[in-house]
């Protein structure tokens, strides 16, 4: 200890002055290695997006991709008094006042009362929807298979001696079956409403007031 005082004695002021210096930072340093936080765990790769594209090109039964067998697309042409009757594309279910919300909604002069805003849109119908005073026209584009596509006449247009479309009828249709008055009519469209359209005629029994023996009278009047 005596010889380091010494040679430390011996040494010239600025000599001094920079070793302290240098002293100073090895201290610092050894004391930073020896307090530094230790090193965190590298964190894993990120989860890649998931590629929808490669999700649709999945093939279902029936050679059907994913987006094909959960949606089916139908095409209606809507006219009369809406701001912008047009052709337009709808997913299947979907209903008359889903057509007017797409075609800008009713004209100023639509007739409300004569336009049955929950009937189900059919593939390849014309919709007519008539202004106040005026008679919907018969349409050379309804739907194959349907009696018609007028949002007023779509169940009866086919004749008054064809049977009566159970799933396109409104309030007004059905009460021109034989003992079917407003109330039971209403029953028949708040039926199909909530669950859908009739598969067959029998199906009827499933409203409340309609028998077995009632619907076996409605037979030959209505179809699906």
């Amino acid at each position: 200890m005596e010889r380091l005082k010494t040679w430390w004695d011996a040494q010239t002021r600025d000599r001094q002055v920079i070793m302290g210096g240098l002293g100073i930072l090895l201290v610092g340093l050894l004391g930073w290695f020896l307090l530094r936080p230790a090193t965190p765990a590298p964190l894993p790769p990120a989860t890649p997006p998931v590629n929808r594209a490669a999700q649709s090109s999945v093939t279902h039964p029936a050679g059907t991709t994913a987006s094909q067998s959960s949606v089916t697309e139908v095409v209606v042409d809507v006219q009369g008094a809406v701001q912008r009757p047009g052709l337009y594309r709808f997913k299947s279910g979907m209903r008359v006042a889903d057509a007017v919300r797409e075609a800008g909604g009713l004209a100023e002069r639509a007739d409300r009362q004569k336009i049955n805003l929950a009937t189900r849109l059919v593939d390849q119908q014309q919709l007519y929807l008539p202004k106040k005073g005026e008679k919907a026209p018969a349409t050379n584009g309804s739907a194959p298979g349907s009696a018609g596509g007028s949002a007023t006449t779509s169940a009866s247009s086919a004749g008054p001696d064809a049977p009566l479309n159970l799933n396109q009828a409104t309030v007004t249709d059905l009460q021109k079956l034989s003992g079917i008055g407003a109330k039971k009519a209403q029953k028949i469209v708040d039926y199909r409403t909530e669950h859908g359209d009739f598969k067959t005629v029998n199906d009827l029994t499933q409203v409340a007031g309609f028998g077995e023996k009632t619907v076996a009278r409605l037979q030959a009047q209505l179809t699906t």
